[in-house]
């Protein structure tokens, strides 16, 4: 074992047994991006989270926003991307690949800022789309947190301190539901329940999906460990009545 790893496993150790402190509320200022306004959280960042339909489980389960947005990794540049509004509902922040991008391949990514659970859980309705007909659309549960990243004084010649110190925000993913191809239809969160409306979409009334017909209420029973207001507003996209 080198010295420094030696030095860095002791620092990460240190920071694994401190005591859980109490944390304040990650604003949607402090990041600088918003899920409802611009400057949009990059849609490409959730792709990244989203399970592909040929695989099952949660792969990415957490993304470090604060140096991930503006990223070369997760750059949009060249691509297409627009803010959908619709009246009463949150934007759908649509992400589509370049053009010059074959026709029949070009992926799409797109989320929708649903609300904000009494218990901490951002819910967003996301969409996908690799390039054929069919519009994959899902609820995608996310907490927003305030953590600490490794840094270290890589330049100093008797071997630095190794602290994680570097402050970061970051979306877990906490979990999916699928909702179907090309579904459409009302969703709402008040406290923690989440209303799930009849499908309008292509296959509203298709004899296949008659469970896309049916009115549901979930109770978001989730708890992150704080809960973050980084979208502070029950329904910050309704018209004001």
């Amino acid at each position: 074992m080198t010295a420094f790893t030696a030095v860095l496993l002791t620092a990460l150790a240190s920071t694994a047994s401190a005591p859980a402190q109490p944390a304040a509320p990650v604003r949607t200022i402090e990041t600088g991006y918003s899920f409802t306004r611009a400057p949009f959280v990059s849609p490409r960042i959730l792709q990244e989270m989203d399970t592909w339909i040929s695989d099952t489980g949660d792969l990415v389960v957490a993304i470090n926003l604060t140096d991930a947005n503006d990223s070369n990794r997760f750059s949009t540049w060249g691509d297409e991307v627009e803010a959908r509004e619709s009246a009463g509902r949150c934007p759908f922040v649509w992400w589509r690949q370049a053009p010059e991008a074959d026709a029949h391949s070009r992926e799409s990514f797109g989320y929708r800022y649903i609300g904000l659970t009494d218990s901490g859980v951002q819910v967003l309705e996301t969409a996908s789309s690799g390039g054929g007909s069919g519009t994959f659309v899902g609820l995608l549960f996310l907490a927003v947190e305030r953590g600490h990243g490794v840094a270290h004084d890589a330049e100093r010649k008797d071997g630095g301190v190794v602290r994680a110190d570097r402050e970061r925000i970051v979306l877990r993913k906490l979990g999916t539901i699928g909702l179907g191809d090309r579904w459409d239809g009302e969703l709402r969160v008040v406290g923690n329940d989440l209303f799930i409306g009849r499908d309008e979409g292509w296959f509203a009334n298709h004899p296949d999906f008659t469970e896309r017909q049916v009115e549901r209420t979930l109770t978001v029973d989730l708890h992150p460990p704080v809960p973050f207001a980084f979208a502070p507003d029950l329904e910050p996209c309704a018209e004001p009545e």
